[in-house]
């Protein structure tokens, strides 16, 4: 058995989600001695494809034609493509088209949550789906008190730091974000993230301009994000939607305390007191987040199941699960 791991526009999405994700399936797939390739001239039995574009549609009627499985990981749905760019509510309706059309051309769809095949199948996707985590680099993810020290040294960090981890969009919760900071201006945020300018929604903008100064962001990448989930205190993570959160095992991982809107993306892995809190208002976010910093021992008791939770998620474990689904898919004919 061999797998063609293909991403389309791999350059461009190297500093995305989906960028990790594959990476993150090359690593898993290595520590389970499964053989891939990112060559589309290999011999190979299955093809696994990342992203929803055209080539990626084309190359999956034609490999079904050649007699290859197709997978198709579900990064993407129409309503967490909602409040992220320019125009993008616009075109949501017209996107879920082509995603339910673009995902009926697979023989397995991988979805990292439970929440997103039950919004494919909402769409009227009808090709079998699979659960599966994107999984996290438990060995590169790893909290460091060197690293916390100069990163809060170099960022000028003092006290409880609540993080953010995402892209600068609306749908992240960026309001939620800047509306808590100018309700604690004691109190340091830090936010790390790309910036789309050119085709921002301007609602970014005008938050960003108008943010207080107790608010850092970050906008070029950080080189160790480690140090960053090391150097702070508290993920805070207010996303309105999102597939699963590839930064939330990421935090987990590196033994920080989680605060996570409440979503039916985090049913079954994040349980609220225990793993992490859930807030849905600003108000409940302000009063979480006022306990976590108050409150050390709840800290270290949150960030120390995390980091339970995100040892379940481990590319080795991650890495065992997707070789079976790989055999089994070749076992239907």
């Amino acid at each position: 058995m061999k797998v063609c791991l293909y991403l389309e526009l791999e350059s461009m999405m190297a500093v995305s989600g989906i960028g990790s994700a594959i990476n993150h399936q090359r690593r898993a797939l290595e520590l389970n001695g499964v053989p891939y390739t990112n060559d589309l001239k290999d011999v190979f039995d299955i093809i696994h494809l990342n992203v929803v574009g055209p080539r990626s549609l084309y190359l999956a009627k034609k490999m079904k034609g050649k007699g290859k499985k197709v997978v198709l990981h579900a990064h993407m749905t129409a309503d967490d493509f909602r409040d992220s760019y320019r125009f993008s509510n616009s075109v949501a309706p017209y996107l879920k088209k082509y995603l339910t059309y673009y995902y009926n051309q697979a023989d397995l769809i991988l979805c990292p949550s439970q929440y997103t095949k039950d919004v494919l199948l909402s769409y009227g996707v009808s090709k079998p789906m699979t659960v599966i985590s994107n999984g996290v680099d438990i060995d590169q993810f790893k909290e460091s008190e060197e690293k916390r020290e100069a990163f809060r040294e170099e960022n000028y960090l003092e006290g409880v730091v609540p993080l953010m981890v995402g892209h600068l969009f609306i749908r992240k919760g960026l309001e939620t974000f800047v509306s808590l900071a100018k309700d604690m201006p004691d109190t340091k945020f830090l936010w790390i993230g790309r910036r789309y300018v050119q085709v921002e929604d301007p609602r970014v903008k005008r938050i960003i301009d108008e943010a207080p100064k107790n608010i850092r962001f970050l906008i070029d990448c950080v080189e160790d994000i480690t140090a960053a989930y090391s150097g702070s205190d508290i993920f805070f993570f207010p996303s309105f939607c999102e597939n699963q959160g590839i930064v939330l095992l990421e935090a987990g991982a590196c033994h920080r305390p989680i605060l996570v809107r409440d979503s039916a993306t985090y049913d079954g892995w994040l349980t609220d007191g225990v793993n992490c809190l859930k807030a849905s208002t600003d108000a409940q976010f302000k009063e979480k987040l006022v306990l976590l910093s108050e409150d050390a021992a709840l800290r270290k008791k949150i960030a120390d199941n995390a980091y339970s939770m995100s040892r379940e998620h481990s590319l080795q474990k991650i890495g065992a699960k997707l070789k079976g689904i790989y055999e089994e898919l070749l076992k239907t004919g």
